[in-house]
């Protein structure tokens, strides 16, 4: 099975900026900068979570935690999305 270049491609949109936000967190003094840049990646998964009353259930997690349990099927999932369209897209032409 080969590895889907548009979905490489869509997993990539994410993680790009993923993982320029926290080396920003981790290089930043600021505390508030700190929070602010390690939330950014997971701050739709986070209010998703809220609302539906799950948020409870990740306090006390560490962010390593958080973001291998929220990022990864986000990364999975788009990855899934490209290897869809492109298969999609190889059957049409």
């Amino acid at each position: 099975m080969r590895v889907s270049r548009l979905g490489v491609c869509f997993s990539l949109i994410y993680l790009v900026p993923a993982v320029e936000c926290v080396a920003l967190a981790l290089s930043s003094d600021d505390s508030k900068g700190r929070f602010v840049f390690l939330q950014l990646p997971i701050g739709q998964q986070l209010r998703a979570l809220h609302l539906v009353g799950l948020n409870e259930s990740l306090h006390g997690l560490s962010w390593a935690t958080l973001y291998l349990l929220l990022c990864l099927p986000v990364v999975v999932m788009l990855y899934c999305i490209g290897w869809g369209l492109g298969l999609l897209l190889k059957r049409m032409s």
